[in-house]
């Protein structure tokens, strides 16, 4: 997977989004309809203790590798959520084939009950590998600017800064074959120490991969490195958010199987 990191707009679509800030506010009481409709989900018992619900058309079945996800025709309704007790890190190794077949891609929202709090879309430009990376977060009013950290054995490259209108155009090696082996993942910074330079309670989203699978331009230099972070950055008197309750993955593709999935519970 070869990524090339560049400016380009957010999608009109994702900024008129309707959710509450990264706080921590408390979600609203869900409808009637919404309450049935989650009673006939298709949920079982995945990865320590994950309680794993298909959405829209999709359907789960245990396999020897994992669980199978089929049926994932719109990426705007079909996939899986993972609902933890309050966590502050999630992260899933996925086995995702076909995805660049139906031309949709891939989505990604963190939740806090029923309120998003962050959320991440990898859409497909129709140009070979080309995917646009859309993040969303709320930490600050009207959307967060963010980062995108690259680094390489846990070592460090650099970064490229983005304001909340922008996206992200990269380059997906083989995503319209197979991902190569990755891991996703979200979570809420908590900094250990006065030196960490990401914000306590900042959200983010990572991407592992093989040695050089990610390459970000900085200061003119192009950089190769197997480990991306996208990370909000909450601006001085904001409230950012300190836990989620569940994780949506939506996808268009031919096959998905999720080969592994942790969490880390918040106090």
């Amino acid at each position: 997977m070869n990524i090339r990191l560049t400016s380009r707009l957010m999608a009109t679509a994702l900024l008129s989004l309707t959710v509450a800030g990264c706080q921590g506010e408390e979600p609203q009481t869900p409808a009637l309809s919404t309450q049935e409709a989650k009673a006939e989900q298709q949920c079982i018992e995945g990865f320590e203790g994950i309680k794993n619900c298909a959405t829209g058309r999709a359907a789960l079945t245990r396999t020897k590798e994992g669980i199978a996800v089929s049926g994932l025709e719109d990426v705007k309704t079909d996939g899986i959520s993972s609902e933890i007790p309050r966590a502050t890190s999630w992260e899933m190794r996925p086995d995702i084939g076909g995805l660049g077949e139906k031309g949709q891609g891939l989505e990604l929202a963190a939740r806090d009950g029923d309120q998003v709090v962050s959320s991440l879309s990898i859409g497909l430009t129709g140009n070979g590998d080309q995917v646009v990376l859309r993040p969303m977060f709320t930490g600050t009013p009207g959307g967060s600017a963010y980062r995108v950290n690259l680094y390489q054995n846990n070592r460090f490259l650099g970064f490229q800064h983005y304001e909340p209108d922008y996206g992200v155009n990269s380059d997906w090696y083989n995503i319209h074959i197979r991902f190569t082996p990755i891991h996703i993942g979200f979570r809420n910074q908590t900094s250990s120490s006065f030196f960490d330079s990401i914000s306590t309670g900042a959200c983010v989203w990572s991407f592992r991969g093989a040695p050089g699978d990610f390459a970000l331009d900085v200061n003119g230099k192009r950089l190769s490195g197997d480990h991306l972070e996208i990370v909000e950055q909450v601006k001085e008197g904001h409230y950012p958010y300190t836990g989620f309750s569940a994780i949506d993955v939506k996808a268009a593709a031919r096959d998905f199987t999720i080969l592994g999935e942790s969490f880390v519970a918040g106090k």
